[in-house]
C-alpha cells in the first residue's frame, strides 16, 4: 500500500541519515523538510538547488531502493498529497469514497501543498524585505497583465483600505509615464506576473532597473526572468490538476502581504479605516443602512 511504502521511506530517511555521506545527507535533508516542492523537482534541479552531482542524486535513490529520482518522488507522492496536513478523518473519508475524479483529488493536493508552501514563505526574510518595501515606500505602484490584472488590482484596492499613495498602474496611456516618468527611488513597483509571461511585464521590468526604481516580482516558479531586474521576487507554486494553473496560492500570498503591511504600520492603520468607512458610508453606503447625509453647513452669524 502506498501508505506503509511512504512511511518506511521517512523512516529510513530518518534512521539512516547519521550513516548516510555528507552528499547523501544534504538531499535527505532536502526531501524531509521540503516536501511540498518535491513534484515540481527532477534529478538536474535538485542536483543544481543543492550544488551536488547528477550521479551523487542517482546513488542515493539507489541506496534507498529506487531506480531512479522519477520512481523516488512517484513513492513521496502519497505523502506530499496528505500527510503534512491535518485534514480531519471526516474529509479524509470522504475523499476517498467519494466519486470524484482523480484530477481534481489531484488538484486539490496541489493547491494545499501550494497554500503550506506560501505560508512557510511569509516566515521567510526574503519575504518580510518586501514587506517592508510595500509598507514604507513612498508611493506604491501595482500592474499585472492578462489574466493577473485581476489579481493586482485586487490587491491594490486591499492596500488602498490601510495605506496612502498606492496606484494601479496599466497601459491603457501607452507610456506608463506615472512610473517611468514621475515615479522615484523611494517608490516601489509590483509586478503580478504568471507564464505565459507578458512581453510588456519584462520589459517594464528592465525599465524599472534602468531607472533605479525599487521592483517587487510576485510570480510563478518558472519564472527564469525577474531575477535578472530585481533581488525581491516570490516564486510561488501554481501546479494544479486541471485545465489552467492554480491562482489560490498567489492568493493567499497577497492577502498574508497585505496583512503584513497592516502589522507593519501599526494604529494609523485603524483610524484610517475609520475615516474610509465614514466616506464610504457617506458616499454609498452598506445594504441595510442609507448612504449617510452630509451635514449641513453652518450659517455665519
Amino acid at each position: 500500500m502506498p501508505q506503509k511504502k511512504n512511511s518506511r521511506l521517512f523512516a529510513l530517511l530518518r534512521g539512516e541519515m547519521e550513516k548516510l555521506t555528507a552528499s547523501e545527507r544534504v538531499i535527505a535533508n532536502f526531501l524531509l523538510t521540503n516536501r511540498q516542492s518535491i513534484p515540481f523537482e527532477t534529478a538536474n534541479s535538485l542536483a543544481a538547488k543543492l550544488a551536488i552531482s547528477d550521479a551523487t542524486v542517482g546513488r542515493f535513490c539507489r541506496r534507498l531502493g529506487y531506480r531512479n529520482f522519477r520512481e523516488l518522488k512517484t513513492a513521496f507522492k502519497f505523502d506530499v498529497a496528505v500527510a503534512p496536513w491535518p485534514i480531519g478523518e471526516g474529509l479524509r473519508t470522504m475523499l476517498q469514497t467519494s466519486n470524484r475524479e482523480p484530477a481534481l483529488q489531484r488538484d486539490l493536493d496541489l493547491t494545499i501543498a501550494g497554500i503550506i508552501e506560501v505560508y512557510r514563505l511569509a516566515e521567510s526574510r526574503e519575504w518580510q524585505d518586501v514587506v517592508r518595501r510595500l509598507a514604507q515606500c513612498s508611493t506604491l505602484h501595482i500592474v499585472g497583465f492578462q489574466t493577473e490584472r485581476g489579481l493586482a488590482a485586487h490587491f491594490a484596492h486591499f492596500l488602498q483600505y490601510v495605506r496612502p499613495g498606492v496606484r494601479v498602474a496599466d497601459l491603457a496611456a501607452g507610456s506608463f509615464a506615472e512610473i517611468l516618468i514621475d515615479g522615484t527611488p523611494d517608490d516601489c513597483v509590483v509586478i503580478v506576473e504568471t507564464r505565459r509571461y507578458s512581453r510588456q511585464a519584462q520589459l517594464l521590468a528592465r525599465n524599472c532597473r534602468q531607472r533605479g526604481l525599487p521592483l517587487v516580482v510576485i510570480t510563478d516558479k518558472y519564472c527564469h526572468w525577474a531575477s535578472e531586474y530585481t533581488p525581491h521576487m516570490l516564486a510561488l507554486p501554481t501546479e494544479s490538476g486541471i485545465f489552467w494553473g492554480t491562482t489560490v496560492p498567489i492568493l493567499a500570498a497577497l492577502a498574508l502581504l497585505a496583512n503584513g503591511v497592516v502589522l507593519a504600520l501599526g494604529d494609523g492603520v485603524e483610524r484610517r479605516l475609520t475615516r474610509v468607512s465614514d466616506l464610504y458610508q457617506e458616499f454609498v453606503g452598506h445594504v441595510g443602512k442609507g448612504a449617510r447625509k452630509p451635514k449641513a453647513p453652518r450659517a455665519r452669524k
